[in-house]
């Protein structure tokens, strides 16, 4: 594992620097399949952008107000970039908020800025879920398959390049299967594509979060699935 990558004297931590490619690459991609639903790059980064920084700013101050009273004692930590010091959801509900909004200012197409994000985030996350395998931070359940890799003397199964490579090849396949295909109909292959990695490769990952006696991660690929195959065929009905 290389939790962090030495330059000369220093020592940069590996997730940050990969969610920042990753972040870079996602933008630049929804950019560019955007086009085809007649929207221009400049639109899907400043939408993607401000997502972003929205989200970022409100996932830390919810933090900072939830823990004030520590804050207070160190104020320092309120510029640490811990991924513990972010709040998820209120994170996203404000990344959205401020998106639309901008979607407003500018007249655009919801659902063509939506799907278009969503391929640059799926094409960001297969990054940073493949960037586990560096991090240590996504463990595979041990196994003795010849493609194991070796964690601290036990061989595991490399889940994140499990997910990694099939979110990536879920994007290629949308790329260049879906080139006539409407904002929506997209927008379900996505989602059922991403509901059966998850159903699929959620069955290897270690020590996960369990509903009843079935993998979180598998019950939600499964129902996200389900209910995109259900759109689908409304869709073409």
């Amino acid at each position: 594992m290389y939790p962090v990558l030495p330059f000369g004297p220093f020592t940069i931590p590996t997730g940050p620097i990969i969610l920042l490619i990753a972040a870079t690459m996602g933008l630049e991609l929804a950019g560019r399949f955007g086009r085809r639903f007649g929207l221009a790059i400049d639109d899907l980064w400043n939408s993607g952008l401000i997502a972003i920084l929205a989200g970022l700013i409100v996932a830390r101050l919810w933090n900072v107000i939830q823990f004030w009273a520590v804050y207070l004692a160190e104020p320092l930590l309120i510029i640490s970039l811990r991924p513990s010091g972010f709040v998820l959801l209120p994170g996203l509900v404000a990344a959205v908020a401020f998106a639309y909004v901008y979607l407003l200012r500018r007249a655009l197409a919801p659902v063509a800025v939506t799907v278009s994000l969503l391929v640059g985030a799926v094409s960001a996350w297969a990054l940073i879920q493949a960037g586990g395998l560096l991090t240590g931070s996504l463990l595979g359940v041990k196994s003795d398959v010849p493609w194991a890799i070796n964690y601290f003397g036990e061989s595991r199964h490399p889940v994140a390049l499990y997910y990694g490579l099939s979110l990536a090849l879920l994007i290629v396949c949308i790329w260049f299967l879906t080139l006539k295909a409407k904002p929506v109909r997209v927008l379900l292959f996505l989602l059922a594509g991403v509901g059966l990695i998850y159903l699929t490769f959620g069955a290897f990952e270690h020590d996960t979060l369990l509903v009843g006696s079935i993998r979180a991660k598998q019950f939600g690929g499964w129902l996200i699935a389900l209910l995109a195959v259900i759109g689908l065929a409304r869709v073409k009905r």
